[in-house]
């Protein structure tokens, strides 16, 4: 059974014990994918590429230390693409698609994995398929157009099988999403006109988590579902949290101590 303190233990160790820097984008989306893939997401664990299968596609690549954790707890990742991080393995810093380890597409890229998201899903409901489709963008990646031109479609084609998690953690590479472009809850009114199916709440509550996303997984839906989770970048290490300079930079650097808190 997946135990997001588990997972976010592990997450923190992969980024200390290998040098890899996107620690911060990964630790704000743990709650998450333990809920997805825990109490939801359908998979067969002796065939990754099952066609039965519901699709995740985690848009915001750069941030997936967890969801490989993840895969390797269910034993879709062998050790050693974990063990061998940033020093030989076939998994990279932002997500490449590999089907046999259940990495649907390579992201990373900002703004291709809604849209990619809008394909299988309409293609699914043209397959008369029952699959669902799962998105994961971050809030700074919702600056890009093309993920509005693939929200138009999910409410023209009224795609009841895909879900949008908008990753809320208020800070993009550089900067923070609202001196930017919008804040994260005027960008939470404007998803919020796409669809009846709408929640916005705090991302590492997973009873809310599951409270929400069932409504999506558990109930017969006539358009697409958004849900905006309130995250904090970093979560779990103080000197990370909330910090713009921790986008890409792992706290070993800093003085980080691994199992201890030190880097207030």
């Amino acid at each position: 059974m997946l135990n997001s303190s588990d997972i976010r233990k592990k997450t923190i160790a992969l980024s200390c014990n290998t040098g890899a820097g996107h620690l911060a984008p990964s630790l704000s989306c743990v709650e998450m994918l333990t809920t997805l893939f825990g109490k939801f997401l359908k998979y067969n664990i002796n065939n990754p590429q099952d066609n039965d299968r519901d699709r995740l596609i985690f848009s915001k690549g750069h941030g997936a230390y967890a969801y490989y954790v993840i895969l390797n707890e269910l034993g879709f990742l062998p050790d050693n693409e974990l063990e061998t991080f940033y020093n030989g393995a076939s998994i990279k810093g932002c997500l490449t698609q590999n089907l046999d380890y259940m990495i649907e597409a390579s992201t990373g890229s900002l703004g291709h994995g809604l849209p990619i998201s809008v394909g299988i899903a309409q293609a699914f409901k043209m397959q008369g398929k029952d699959n669902k489709v799962v998105c994961v963008v971050g809030d700074g990646e919702m600056q890009e157009g093309s993920n509005f031109e693939a929200l138009s479609l999910a409410y023209r084609f009224k795609l009841d099988n895909l879900l949008l998690i908008v990753d809320g953690n208020g800070l993009q590479a550089m900067d923070r999403v609202e001196d930017v472009g919008l804040d994260n809850n005027r960008l939470a009114k404007v998803l919020n006109a796409y669809t009846d199916n709408f929640h916005q709440i705090d991302g590492h509550n997973e009873v809310l988590l599951e409270e929400s996303m069932g409504k999506f997984f558990n109930n017969k839906n006539d358009m697409l579902s958004i849900i905006v989770c309130d995250t904090i970048k970093g979560k779990g290490i103080k000197m990370c949290e909330d910090s713009i300079s921790h986008h890409f930079r792992c706290p070993t650097q800093d003085g980080y101590i691994l199992g201890c808190d030190n880097g207030k």
